[in-house]
C-alpha cells in the first residue's frame, strides 16, 4: 500500500469518525445553538432597537428539557438516535421489556414486544448475558423535564375519573387532545382501586413486587402517560384507594383488621375487605406508593377510602392502635400528616375524598369515619367531598328525592366544607356523572351541578362515572365552551 493510499485511508476514517460524532451530538448542538441565539436576541432587544420579523427563541422553554439518557442503568448505552442494551447477565425478556419501555415511544407492552422481536433475533424468553439488542422507537436525546413543567399551583380543575384499565388502554392517550379542546384540563386515574390491584406495571414498591399486586395492572408505561399529559396541558391526579384494599388483605394477613371473636380477619367473606387503618405497615405501604407516583412526575395524589369502615360488626373490630387506644380521628389525621409531608417533598400535591354527608358535620359520622374536616384540611392540599345527590338518603334535608335536586346538595355541601376547612385547603367536589336515582339525567343536570360548584366558591370540580361514560358531560362542556 502506497503512502498516499494510507493517508487517504486515514483521512477517510477520520471523516467517518467526525460524521458519527456529529450525528451523536447533533441534538445537543442544536440545543446549544438555539439557546445562544436566544441569549443574543434578548441582549439585542434589551440594548438595541426592536425590529420586526424577528422570531424570539425562548431560552426558558429550552431549559425545561433534560437529557433523556442521563444515568442509564447498567447495560444500556445510547449513540446518535439509537439505544442499545448489552445484557450484563441473563435476564428474562418480560423483565427486560418492562424495565425498558419507559425509554421508548410505546405505551403498551404487547406493541413493544412485537417491535422488539422484529428488530432482534432473541429466541425464547431470555436475553442472554453478553447479547446486544436494539431497542426500537427510543425517546429523543432531549425530553421534556416533567418536574420543571409541573405547575407550581393547583389548577382550577375540570376533571374526569378513569379506571386503571381505561387509562392504560392503547387508545387512551389519543383522547387527551379532545379533552383539552372542550375544557377538560385534568384526569383522575386509578393507581390502586378497592380491589387492591396496582395498575403501575413497573412499580418498585416492595409490597407490590413481593405479592405481585400489579400483575393485572393496565398502565404499562407511566412515564409516557405523564409526558403526554404534560404535552396536552392535562393536570394528573393519581387515585389510591387506601385502606379498603382486598388484594393486600388476602395476600398479607398481618394487614387485616382483626376479629375479636375469631382472632382472624374481621368481616372476612363480606364484600368489603379492609386493611387496618391504624396499622403502621399498611400506612407505610400506601405512603410508599404515593411517593413513587410523585417522584414519577404526577401532579397530585388523591387518597380515597382514607377512613375507617362503617359497615360490619364494629364491636368485633380490633385495631392495631400504635400507642394504646386512640380515636379514629387521631389515626386518620396522623396518617395524613405523614403522607402529606412525604408527597410535598417531591413538590406534588395531596388531596383526599370524603363522604358527602361529612359536610353536614354530624358527630356520629365524624367519630365512625375518623374524618374531621378541619383537622384533615390542615394536612392536605385539596378536599373533594363526594356530593353525588343520589347518594343522600330519601328526605335528607327535606328533599324526598335528593337525586333530583343537584344544585341544593352541591352548593350547600361545598359551602359547608369550605367553612369547616377554613383557608387550610381548597375544596373541589366530585359531581355526579351517572343516572342512578335521577329522574332526568342529561347535560342540563351536569350544568346545574357545575353552576352550584362555581356559585359555592369551590375550586373546580371532578366528574365521576364508574364506567367512564361521559357523553352527557361532553355535551355540557361543549355548551360551556
Amino acid at each position: 500500500m502506497t503512502v498516499k493510499v494510507k493517508y487517504f485511508s486515514l483521512a477517510g476514517i477520520a471523516v467517518l469518525l467526525i460524521v458519527f460524532i456529529t450525528a451523536a451530538s447533533y441534538s445537543k448542538a442544536v440545543y446549544i445553538s438555539d439557546y445562544m441565539r436566544s441569549i443574543a436576541i434578548r441582549i439585542f432587544n434589551s440594548y438595541g432597537t426592536r425590529g420586526g420579523g424577528v422570531s424570539l427563541i425562548n431560552g426558558d422553554k429550552y431549559s425545561a428539557y433534560v437529557k433523556t439518557y442521563g444515568g442509564l442503568p447498567a447495560g444500556y448505552f445510547h449513540f446518535g438516535n439509537s439505544l442499545l442494551y448489552r445484557a450484563p447477565k441473563n435476564i428474562r425478556l418480560s423483565d427486560f421489556l418492562l424495565n425498558t419501555i419507559e425509554f421508548t415511544e410505546f405505551y403498551k407492552l404487547n406493541q413493544f414486544r412485537s417491535a422488539f422481536s422484529n428488530y432482534n433475533r432473541v429466541t425464547g424468553s431470555i436475553v442472554n448475558a453478553g447479547e446486544i439488542v436494539v431497542i426500537p422507537a427510543p425517546l429523543h436525546y432531549f425530553s421534556h423535564d416533567v418536574f420543571a413543567a409541573r405547575t407550581p399551583e393547583i389548577k382550577f380543575t375540570r376533571g374526569l375519573y378513569f379506571s386503571g384499565d381505561r387509562a392504560g388502554s392503547s387508545s387512551f392517550l389519543s383522547r387527551l387532545p379532545y379533552f383539552k379542546s372542550i375544557g377538560i384540563n385534568s384526569i383522575v386515574f386509578d393507581v390502586k382501586d378497592i380491589t387492591g390491584i396496582v395498575h403501575i406495571k413497573n412499580s418498585r414498591v416492595r409490597e407490590v413486587r413481593e405479592y405481585g399486586l400489579n400483575k393485572d395492572g393496565a398502565i404499562d408505561n407511566l412515564h409516557m402517560l405523564v409526558r403526554q399529559c404534560r404535552k396536552n396541558g392535562i393536570y394528573m391526579i393519581a387515585r389510591i384507594s387506601v385502606f379498603r384494599d382486598h388484594l393486600l388483605y388476602e395476600m398479607d394477613p398481618s394487614s387485616r383488621i382483626k376479629s375479636g371473636r375469631t382472632g382472624g380477619g374481621w368481616n372476612h367473606g363480606s364484600k368489603e375487605l379492609w386493611c387496618d387503618p391504624a396499622n403502621k405497615k399498611v400506612q407505610d405501604y400506601n405512603i410508599a406508593l404515593a411517593a413513587e407516583l410523585a417522584s414519577a412526575g404526577v401532579d397530585e395524589i388523591q387518597f380515597d377510602y382514607i377512613r375507617f369502615p362503617t359497615l360490619g360488626d364494629q364491636d368485633d373490630a380490633l385495631f392495631a392502635w400504635p400507642d394504646g387506644r386512640r380515636s379514629r380521628v387521631d389515626v386518620i389525621t396522623g396518617f395524613l400528616k405523614r403522607a402529606h409531608e412525604v408527597v410535598a417533598s417531591y413538590d406534588a400535591f395531596l388531596s383526599i375524598d370524603i363522604f358527602g354527608v361529612t359536610a353536614w358535620g354530624k358527630d356520629v359520622d365524624i367519630k365512625k369515619l375518623g374524618q374531621q374536616i378541619d383537622l384533615l384540611a390542615a394536612n392536605c392540599d385539596v378536599i373533594s367531598p363526594m356530593l353525588y345527590p343520589s347518594h343522600f338518603n330519601d328526605h335528607f334535608d327535606g328533599f324526598a328525592k335528593p337525586g333530583d335536586h343537584p344544585y341544593h346538595f352541591i352548593f350547600n355541601g361545598c359551602k359547608k366544607v369550605i367553612e369547616l376547612a377554613g383557608k387550610k385547603a381548597l375544596v373541589r367536589p366530585w359531581l355526579q356523572a351517572f343516572s342512578w336515582r335521577v329522574s332526568r339525567y342529561n347535560a342540563e343536570y351536569i350544568l346545574e351541578q357545575v353552576k352550584a360548584a362555581n356559585d359555592s366558591g369551590a375550586y373546580g370540580y371532578l366528574f365521576w362515572n364508574a364506567s367512564n361514560k361521559y357523553d352527557e358531560v361532553f355535551r355540557a362542556m361543549e355548551a360551556l365552551r
